[in-house]
């Protein structure tokens, strides 16, 4: 998943917030003595990575992407899958997307001085650029993966990517749908369970 999700799946708390952001910019060095809470927002993070890739849904999507977008399919799921909670973001959350996404900004502001130095540096730059409603239409989306493509190692097709998503979308969304209920229970039942830990770690 992309920013968007990851960040609706801090359950409202700013530190777990912080750290599901900040953690594929850190370093295993980079964790060592940040707030325990901040540490949960990250071992998050690497939850719903790990389920996500698991899943049969993004498995069957990155399948459809697969004859064009080859090893890059992946990464074009994660931005489509991104792409459709923006879409039917009003099914998932109360709030509107953009005060959800200002929000954010703040919070993400007001924990920055336990980011890594690159991540300080780009995150002014991050939210100048409203990156949380970075796949909210057709042409943020496109600007999307003309950014990845840029950053890409190896011969990429990114340029069609949005194209591509617009051929299977019916398809994708369904995918989608089935997956992200699931994602949001799962990772509610980590949450508890770190948090039953800490309580338990706490009461010691």
């Amino acid at each position: 998943m992309n920013f968007l999700a990851h960040i609706y799946l801090s359950f409202q708390h700013p530190a777990i917030l912080a750290g599901n952001f900040m953690a594929d910019f850190c370093t295993t060095k980079d964790t060592a003595g940040l707030p325990a809470e901040i540490q949960q927002g990250i071992l998050i993070h690497r939850e719903i990575d790990r389920f996500t890739d698991s899943h049969p849904s993004v498995k069957n999507s990155i399948r459809l992407f697969r004859p064009s977008q080859r090893k890059y399919s992946p990464v074009v799921v994660d931005i489509a899958y991104d792409y459709f909670l923006t879409q039917h973001w009003k099914q998932f959350h109360h709030e509107e997307i953009q005060d959800f996404a200002d929000r954010t900004y703040s919070i993400l502001d007001n924990y920055k001085h336990h980011f890594p130095e690159k991540l300080q540096l780009i995150l002014p730059r991050m939210i100048d650029d409203n990156f949380l409603l970075s796949c909210e239409n057709e042409s943020r989306m496109r600007k999307t993966f003309e950014r990845v493509s840029k950053r890409a190692t190896f011969e990429n097709a990114f340029h069609q990517a949005f194209d591509d998503l617009q051929i299977i979308e019916a398809e994708l969304c369904g995918h989608f749908h089935l997956f992200f209920p699931e994602l949001i229970t799962a990772v509610g039942c980590f949450f508890n369970m770190q948090q039953e830990k800490v309580c338990s770690a706490n009461s010691d």
